[in-house]
């Protein structure tokens, strides 16, 4: 589907690690968007017979992979977060794909649906240029400490991990200069949601771009 035909509205929902981004992303589905989220197409592309599985694994070795064949998703962020030239070329990988198959999903999805919003929630939205290609584009911007305290629970991993992860990521003042709109994440979850709720109603407002 070309721009030009394109009848619904591309937006793009990105955050640094730990923001919040998901919890929007949660509640846009909630209020009838259809969510696509880029981390779960790429996890699935590196499962066994899977399309880029075979391609990180010659590029990274079998030293990656579990007993049962499976790619050992913790080892291979320690080995790509602490050696960037290994990050581009994972990511050199899998984005292509991923991307393909966000605005082919969207597509077979919301083709028949005049006014209907698709959110794309990328991590890497901005870094990947992705952006350029959506009708608008959010950031969930959350303070650093904040951040670093819920991955850290989260995933189970050490403070510096987590800066590894977080340095890994355009600045949140770069993105803030890229977003179109901006959520604030620094309150209650709650006063997240609002914002999200009144935000969706502006975007259903728009038109999408030509």
């Amino acid at each position: 589907m070309t721009r030009e035909t394109q009848i619904y509205r591309k937006i793009g929902l990105t955050g640094g690690i730990g923001s919040g981004k998901t919890t929007a992303a949660r509640r846009f589905a909630e209020l009838g968007a259809l969510v696509y989220h880029a981390d779960e197409i790429s996890r699935r592309s590196i499962e066994p017979g899977a399309a880029c599985y075979r391609r990180v694994v010659d590029a990274f070795g079998e030293g990656i992979l579990k007993t049962d064949g499976a790619i050992d998703r913790k080892q291979l962020a320690q080995i790509v977060f602490s050696d960037e030239t290994k990050r581009e070329t994972l990511n050199a990988i899998i984005h292509p794909y991923v991307i393909e198959q966000l605005f082919s999903l969207a597509e077979r999805d919301l083709a028949n649906q005049p006014g209907a919003i698709a959110v794309f929630e990328v991590p890497l939205l901005f870094e990947s240029g992705l952006h350029e290609r959506m009708d608008a584009n959010i950031l969930v911007a959350c303070d650093a400490e904040s951040r670093i305290r819920r991955v850290a629970e989260r995933d189970g991993i050490s403070r510096e991990q987590v800066l590894s992860r977080m340095r890994a990521q355009m600045p949140e003042e770069e993105k803030r200069l890229r977003a179109d709109y901006i959520l604030d994440n620094n309150d209650s979850k709650e006063a997240l949601l609002r914002q999200v709720d009144l935000l969706y109603e502006t975007l259903k407002a728009e038109e999408p771009r030509t």
